[in-house]
């Protein structure tokens, strides 16, 4: 039986949940009634209020990622994480160029097959990268371009993602209590979206550390169990653009945080 603070904490994403889309669907309604007013002004309070509604179902993903359960994600099944690696970058990359920052990516596998949740391992890369276009943007002198990249590498039966960025690193000021992490930026500066990124390394039996690098910079690696399919004739990449729960694309709702609110004007995100 749930102790009473995991009962409350499903039932309050849930009624968040159910609040968001409500709103969602409002905004929807009053979109072409304030469009048909044809002033600029207007598509950018739109803009912002779509990345409001976005940054909220981050927060609410986040809280229903740090309570997972012990036992293995749900939606476990064989993928591709080359592939789910790959098909995330392209999403990041021009994304990321909206954020001022350059992204890149390489790997040193082709295919790398194994089991796990795709969505779930999509939102962590996802909210990993987040953080770094956060710091690599942190410079405002112009003295430096922001920079920041997702490495694939296997080593030894097991998957090794590193998310990396030249930001200031450790010495920014960014800690964790837990381990002496530094938190990952959030709006709401909980660090959430580091607890949540742990939680689902951990239900996949794999683990989360912060490095910082030689120069400047953070790395955030992650490290996972390989799992060889026991059909891997079933092995697909997972299909990105759009969340199952909402219809609403993973990249932008992670990333919102991070981008200017012109990414989502309504014309954008439809």
């Amino acid at each position: 039986m749930e102790s009473l603070p995991e009962a409350i904490g499903a039932q309050l994403a849930e009624e968040l949940r159910e609040q968001v889309n409500h709103l969602s669907a409002a905004l929807q309604l009053l979109t072409p009634v304030v469009q048909e007013q044809g002033e600029q002004r207007y598509g950018q309070y739109l803009a912002i209020a779509n990345q409001s509604i976005y940054r909220l179902i981050r927060t609410i993903n986040h809280l229903e990622d740090i309570r997972l359960p012990e036992r293995e994600a749900a939606g476990m099944g064989p993928l591709d994480l080359a592939g789910l690696c790959s098909q995330t970058a392209k999403q990041v990359c021009s994304l990321a160029e909206r954020a001022g920052v350059s992204f890149r990516y390489d790997s040193e596998r082709e295919s790398l097959l194994s089991c796990g949740d795709g969505a779930l391992l999509e939102r962590m890369l996802l909210g990993l990268i987040s953080n770094a276009l956060k710091w690599a943007g942190e410079d405002k002198t112009g003295e430096r371009a922001g920079e920041a990249g997702l490495h694939l590498a296997a080593d030894r039966g097991r998957a090794v993602i590193t998310v990396w960025d030249n930001g200031p690193g450790l010495h920014s000021g960014r800690r964790d209590g837990d381990n002496s992490l530094p938190l990952l930026h959030t709006a709401e500066g909980a660090g959430l979206g580091l607890a949540a990124a742990r939680r689902i390394a951990a239900v996949h039996g794999g683990t989360l550390v912060l490095e910082q690098r030689e120069n400047r910079g953070l790395r955030a690696v992650v490290s996972l169990p390989i799992r060889t399919p026991e059909r891997p004739e079933e092995v697909r990449t997972p299909q990105m653009g759009y969340d199952r729960s909402g219809g609403f694309s993973p990249a932008l709702v992670e990333l919102s945080d991070v981008l200017p609110f012109a990414v989502f004007l309504p014309e954008d995100i439809e």
